[in-house]
């Protein structure tokens, strides 16, 4: 599943630290912001790789809101 993402969305959320947001055991890359949608789902792919998956607001279909990619290095407490 290919997601080509704008390059000024990608700057933006860059500016924002969200591109990647870094957590203790994931990177999350967004490709929407979360405001647009009204509900979320995670699915997972695989063992390293899970989509967030939300309800749209404005026409209540499911697009992908951001790609969660397992971190091989993980931050230390």
């Amino acid at each position: 599943m290919p997601v080509k993402l704008s390059k000024t969305k990608k700057e933006k959320f860059k500016k924002q630290g969200e591109y990647p947001r870094i957590t203790k055991n994931w990177m999350r890359y967004r490709q929407e912001e979360p405001f647009k949608f009204s509900k979320f789902r995670i699915k997972e792919v695989s063992k390293t790789r899970k989509l967030v998956i939300g309800k749209l607001k404005k026409t209540g279909k499911w697009k992908l809101q951001s790609i969660m990619k397992k971190r091989k290095n993980k931050l230390k407490n």
